[in-house]
């Protein structure tokens, strides 16, 4: 039986919240377990297989598939947060600053790729998840400005502006997509061609200073 005092719940409504609760955890977990082996999009009966519910249980813990994708995808954002976060120091050389840079991202897609490729899908179509699909962006925005900190005090603001526009398309999860699925380069294969093009573009980049000599360490390849 339920008891309330004042503001007080009781153990049964206690009891429920958290079952619930593991239900809506169980159902985010087992999207992106779906995901991982390739269902893009799941189904609402994939998604009630894999976590152990049934379809009405699915949707009595969400509105929709749409509500249910968007949820796993700010999940995974915090999940995840790491990722998006600075990898370089103010130390470390230019070349070593791409190599990380590289490496980041590839670390990032390898993990997550599927997941924010079902978001950028559905953000054409549903706002919620373009609101989610612009904070993404914005924090891997915000990572590339770190990461190459120091070439842009070298440039007037909007060659700055440029010049790390540049970087983050050539980088950017769009462009993994389409490396890989469109014209066949593999994980490996596009960490290599990133690297060598970054370092290109930063070598010819205008107002930029000499950077040292470049390394033989290339993302990926280790």
């Amino acid at each position: 039986m339920v008891t309330c005092v004042g503001n007080e719940v009781g153990p049964a409504v206690d009891g429920r919240r958290a079952r619930r609760e593991r239900s809506r955890l169980a159902i985010i977990d087992a999207v992106f377990a779906l995901v991982r082996d390739g269902k893009v999009p799941p189904t609402a009966e994939d998604v009630a297989e894999r976590a152990g519910v049934s379809v009405s249980s699915v949707f009595r813990n969400f509105d929709g598939l749409d509500d249910m994708q968007r949820e796993a995808f700010d999940v995974f954002q915090e999940r995840y947060a790491l990722l998006f976060e600075p990898t370089t120091t103010s130390t470390m050389s230019r070349a070593d600053r791409v190599a990380a840079h590289v490496r980041a991202r590839l670390e990032l897609y390898a993990t997550a790729g599927p997941m924010m490729q079902i978001a950028r899908q559905r953000a054409l179509d549903y706002l919620p998840m373009a609101e989610g699909v612009g904070r993404s962006r914005s924090k891997l925005a915000d990572q590339t400005r770190e990461h190459f900190r120091q070439e842009t005090t070298a440039l007037t603001p909007a060659e700055a502006a440029n010049l790390l526009s540049v970087i983050d398309s050539m980088t950017s999860p769009d462009a993994y997509q389409v490396m890989g699925a469109a014209n066949g380069r593999s994980h490996r294969q596009i960490g290599r061609a990133w690297t060598t093009a970054l370092n290109a573009l930063l070598a010819g980049w205008p107002g930029l200073p000499a950077a040292e000599p470049i390394g033989q360490s290339v993302p990926g390849t280790d």
